[in-house]
């Protein structure tokens, strides 16, 4: 194993979609009150953005040093926005896709980006009423974005796996422990990203698309993992958003310690054989989650817990260093489950009580709900 460089820990940021719900029916809001955006603005200030839809919002986290900071942050925002929905009659539901709304004329955004999307993307867009998380892991000067990107890329179907929330869609049990990523497929330059060299030929290539009239802005590719447009990071997409807050800082800190390992790393081997394995991986970790088998390169298949294990083995004590509690949740979430068969447990159990589908569903959200409020055991709120 290479000896990683004496950097400091990686500094990130966390973005987390939730939906908006109606307070009564818990299914996707269908008129969301006009003083909404101005008090979430007033509450919570650039923490806050609106989404595609105006049943959606995003709390936007500032830069964090320690996972302790993004609890207390995240703990804080998710309490936030839960109140502020409430005054307004509606609950706040951070999950990957809503289980049973069958809302097919949601409101989209007033905001004119987010117009030119719909009328780009037409119904792609229209489908993607779906949240998701997104990690920021700042990348140092003089390092490839797009080299580390390569690099890092083979193991984001196991960040996929660990985040999985979105077996639902429309009250159907969909079999994918990750539907909104099959959705996400309808996007052009939302899925795998082709291989690149580097950053300038990755920066060449969007170049000509906009050049072209192919893309509106550079931050229009989308890819599950990708150098951010706005800031000097290397951005994870693929993840679907966390109903429990401890499985999102799990994520970051496991993309964290796998990014700092790759700023130690030489190269990201033969590129046609990594993303053959990426795809294959990709689709067994929406399909199964946490329950998913992976194939290595030498011909071997083995369990999340086992690749899981394999990820922390080749990261130094330098890129595990804070990340430690991350690596042992994500350990309990293999051996237990993630949220997508947390969900799937759920309904059959209710069903099995006697209730129909449409209860079921319901009382499912509302356990979602409870999810949201918890708060991560073993990370100090102050770490610093």
């Amino acid at each position: 194993m290479a000896a990683t460089p004496a950097y400091p820990p990686a500094r990130f940021g966390i973005e987390e979609e939730a939906f908006l719900l109606d307070g009564a029916s818990l299914d996707l809001a269908r008129h969301v009150p006009p003083d909404w955006v101005p008090a979430c603005r007033r509450a919570l200030g650039d923490c806050f953005a609106e989404e595609m839809f105006q049943c959606q919002a995003e709390l936007v986290s500032p830069v964090f040093r320690q996972l302790g900071e993004a609890v207390a942050f995240l703990a804080r925002g998710r309490a936030q926005l839960a109140d502020l929905a409430r005054a307004h009659g509606l609950r706040s539901l951070v999950v990957g896709t809503h289980p049973f709304s069958r809302l097919a004329d949601a409101a989209p955004s007033e905001q004119p980006h987010y117009r030119a999307l719909f009328e780009d993307y037409v119904q792609p867009a229209r489908n993607s009423l779906l949240c998701g998380l997104h990690v920021h892991v700042e990348v140092p000067p003089g390092q490839d974005r797009v080299a580390l990107m390569n690099r890092v890329l083979p193991w984001a179907p196991l960040l996929l796996a660990l985040s999985c929330s979105s077996p639902f869609w429309q009250g159907r049990h969909t079999g994918l422990a990750s539907y909104r990523r099959a959705l996400s497929g309808q996007w052009p330059r939302m899925g795998m990203p082709p291989w690149f060299a580097d950053e300038p030929a990755y920066q060449a290539h969007l170049k000509l698309l906009h050049a072209r009239g192919l893309m509106r802005e550079p931050g229009h590719a989308w890819w599950f993992l990708r150098p951010s447009a706005r800031y000097p990071t290397l951005e994870l997409r693929i993840s679907d958003a966390c109903p429990r807050l401890a499985d999102a800082l799990c994520i970051a800190g496991l993309f964290r310690a796998l990014l700092t390992q790759a700023m130690a790393d030489a190269d990201a081997g033969d590129p046609h054989l990594a993303r053959a394995l990426l795809a294959e991986n990709y689709w067994q970790a929406q399909r199964h989650g946490c329950r998913a088998r992976f194939l290595l390169a030498d011909g071997r298949c083995v369990d999340l817990a086992q690749w899981l294990a394999q990820a922390w083995a080749q990261c130094a004590a330098p890129a595990r260093a804070g990340n430690e509690w991350a690596y042992a949740h994500a350990c309990r979430l293999a051996r237990s489950g993630g949220s997508a068969q947390r969900q799937v447990r759920s309904l059959r159990r209710h069903l099995a009580r006697g209730g129909d589908v449409a209860e079921a569903l319901q009382e499912l959200v509302a356990e979602l709900l409870e999810e949201n409020r918890q708060v991560p055991e073993g990370l100090p709120l102050n770490s610093r």
